[in-house]
This record gives C-alpha cells, sequence and structure tokens, in this order.
C-alpha cells in the first residue's frame, strides 16, 4: 500500500515538473520558422494566446478607409515575467516573430 503511494506522489511530481516546464527561452525562439503552421508552434511553445485584436482597415485609392480582408493572425506566448514571443501567422503559417524581454 505505502509503495502505491509513492508511486502515484513520484507521477505527480513528474507531471508538475514538466508542466512547469520553461517554454519562453531564445532556444525555442529559435526553433519557430517561416512557414510553420500553428500546431507546430504550439508543440514548442504550448497554447499561445490570440491577440488578433482586428482584421484592421486599409486606405484604398479613393482615400476612403475599408475593412480590410487580412487572415493575419498574431499570438503571444508570455511567461511569469514579462518575456514574451509574438509570432504572426498568415494563412496558418508564420510569417514573422519577435521577441520582448527575452534574453
Amino acid at each position: 500500500m505505502m509503495s502505491r503511494i509513492a508511486v502515484s506522489v513520484a507521477l505527480a511530481a513528474c507531471l508538475l515538473a514538466s508542466a512547469c516546464e520553461e517554454k519562453i527561452t531564445v532556444e525555442n525562439y529559435d526553433r519557430i520558422t517561416n512557414g510553420m503552421t500553428i500546431a507546430q508552434v504550439e508543440k514548442i511553445l504550448g497554447s499561445g494566446k490570440d491577440d488578433t485584436s482586428h482584421q484592421g482597415t486599409s486606405i484604398g485609392t479613393s482615400g476612403i478607409a475599408s475593412a480590410s480582408r487580412s487572415t493575419d493572425q498574431v499570438f503571444v506566448w508570455e511567461d511569469k515575467s514579462g518575456a514574451k514571443i509574438i509570432v504572426v501567422f498568415q494563412d496558418g503559417k508564420v510569417v514573422q516573430k519577435s521577441k520582448q524581454n527575452l534574453e
């Protein structure tokens, strides 16, 4: 009985340690390349926050603003220290990335 408890505690500790693994790192940032899908990036960084605040506007040749039909999505991954990885996807593929407070 005591060994079952010890195994359960050890298993829980392993699960917690892997869940707390730091994913917002320079190494992981460097692994992200243009053309990757959202799913591929999430395998590296975990679930990100969709920060696509709006579809945007554009100014036509007549000088009138119109709604943009952009397919860009912006996802942000942030840790407790404020380090961020920001990735822009267009048509579901990475087209741009940036980092903040990440050394």
